[in-house]
């Protein structure tokens, strides 16, 4: 993500789509998560899973329709903006456009730093990319994470493909 500051007025936006935006640290992130999960018990998981897919879904509809065209340069446009908005080191290791599958490993996971308890909050990320993958290529991903730092991988990973004729 690039941005423009506008110290005269106080605020932040994104150049890619002019919306304004805010930055707060890791720990504020957390306390709403615990917070939400305070009141919604298993259910915050489904809130914020939900959140995070719409949010995969709205990054489509703002990235140019040539750009969702070519779906090399579309990957290649997603993987900066989050490597952009300090989420992480993410690597392509292996992308078969043809049959729609890719597999990636993200360095330094945000979300898998931010934990309640024992668990990490890599599903963030996933329902994200499952907004991206859906929303893009209009097929139901199969996504199946392989490493995660939360168990001490270097690495979080994920092989994604569609899913065999099933629908969630």
């Amino acid at each position: 993500m690039e941005f423009t500051f506008d110290e005269g007025n106080g605020i932040i936006k994104d150049k890619a789509t002019g919306e304004r935006c805010i930055i707060f640290p890791k720990a504020r992130l957390e306390q709403i998560f615990k917070r939400l999960n305070e009141l919604f018990q298993s259910g915050a998981q489904v809130i914020i899973t939900e959140g995070c897919k719409a949010a995969g879904k709205w990054y489509v509809n703002e990235i140019p329709e040539e750009v969702q065209a070519d779906k090399a340069k579309f990957l290649k446009s997603a993987v900066q903006r989050f490597k952009d908005a300090g989420l992480g080191k993410i690597e392509i290791t292996e992308y078969n456009p043809e049959a729609a599958e890719l597999k990636f490993r993200i360095w330094n996971n945000f979300f898998a730093e931010i934990r309640i308890g024992e668990a990490t909050y890599c599903y963030c990320l996933e329902a994200y990319v499952d907004g991206l993958y859906e929303q893009l290529l209009h097929k139901t991903p199969r996504i199946k994470k392989t490493k995660c730092i939360g168990k001490n991988d270097p690495y979080c990973e994920w092989h994604m493909k569609p899913e065999s004729g099933e629908k969630r």
